[in-house]
């Protein structure tokens, strides 16, 4: 059996592929996919539509002939046929399937690399591999955000923010998430507060945010955003009571209950309020949250105090 390598140049990466074939029929088929990849990869980046039309042209004739590589006996075992295809359905993927929580495409060029892995690539194979393992985990990062932005889709964005963190481990098997954590459930967290405190018969959103936020607190204690958050919507359930109150013909038991729970309510707000406080004494919305719990705790002597904090950060506050 006759080994050949060819070296071909691709734009990706800026990095030299070194392809490995058995047997002269299918390393043609091979180098032309390499061919056709070349030749589509630099058109894309043109952004006109002739050129673009002649890159997909170009990119889905190399997948026909990529895909036809990787079946047969004298190229699949080849670590450099799976490494091929996987840029190859990249380039699609990128077309067609960038927004898509579930895309066959993707998990076709995820696979190719692990394919490609388990065949012990070589050196520039292997951080060629690890490279477009890492663009496409950013992409799952990317998605989790617009499904939470865009689509309200706490559910589908956290399937999302889940399969970044898979597909980086396979490339960074060693990673550490703690500050991704911090900064997607902040996120969730906030989206979802903003929500509450907007409507607060939202208790969907009110329990979303919940969660995320005490993930956040389990990971960082001290993280401000969260503190705040977590806060203001222990504050606005609260108001929400007392609301209620003569909506549906309150008696006098129930209106001790309101009351309770009013404030156990205002209670845990001030807790949240007071660690974001407690580390900048100016901070306004701190200020101005403590005002309003402490007036509703009918704690006067706090109150007073935070009522003159607010007129000395020129803090508007009702009369």
């Amino acid at each position: 059996m006759i080994k050949l390598r060819y070296i071909v140049k691709t734009i990706v990466f800026s990095i030299v592929l070194l392809i490995t074939v058995n047997g002269f029929a299918q390393s043609d088929r091979l180098i032309r996919a390499q061919q056709l990849y070349n030749k589509a990869q630099p058109l894309f980046k043109i952004k006109n539509v002739a050129d673009e039309k002649n890159a997909i042209i170009f990119i889905n004739e190399a997948k026909s002939a990529i895909d036809s590589v990787v079946v047969n006996t004298e190229t699949k075992a080849d670590y450099a046929s799976w490494s091929t295809r996987a840029f190859i359905y990249f380039e699609i993927y990128k077309l067609n399937d960038k927004q898509k929580l579930n895309s066959s495409v993707r998990d076709t060029l995820i696979s190719s690399i692990l394919m490609s892995n388990k065949l012990k690539p070589d050196a520039d194979y292997e951080s060629n591999n690890k490279k477009l393992l890492i663009s496409v985990s950013i992409g799952y990062y990317n998605l989790s955000k617009k499904l939470l932005e865009d689509s309200l889709n706490e559910k589908r964005s956290a399937l999302a923010y889940n399969k970044y963190k898979q597909t980086f481990l396979i490339a960074e098997p060693k990673a550490n998430f703690l500050s991704k954590d911090i900064e997607y459930y902040t996120a969730v967290g906030s989206f979802y507060a903003n929500i509450y405190n907007k409507d607060n018969k939202n208790t969907q959103a009110l329990d979303i945010s919940k969660v995320a936020l005490l993930k956040v607190l389990e990971l960082q204690q001290d993280n401000q955003s969260a503190n705040m958050n977590m806060g203001i919507m222990y504050y606005n359930q609260a108001v929400k009571l007392i609301e209620s109150i003569g909506i549906d013909n309150t008696n006098i038991s129930q209106l001790d209950i309101i009351q309770e729970n009013m404030v156990k309510l205002a209670k845990q707000a001030e807790q949240f309020i007071l660690k974001v406080y407690k580390v900048d004494q100016k901070n306004p919305k701190s200020v101005e949250a403590l005002y309003y719990i402490y007036r509703m705790l009918n704690d006067d002597a706090k109150f007073n105090d935070f009522k003159n904090k607010c007129k000395e950060l020129g803090i508007k506050t009702d009369k």
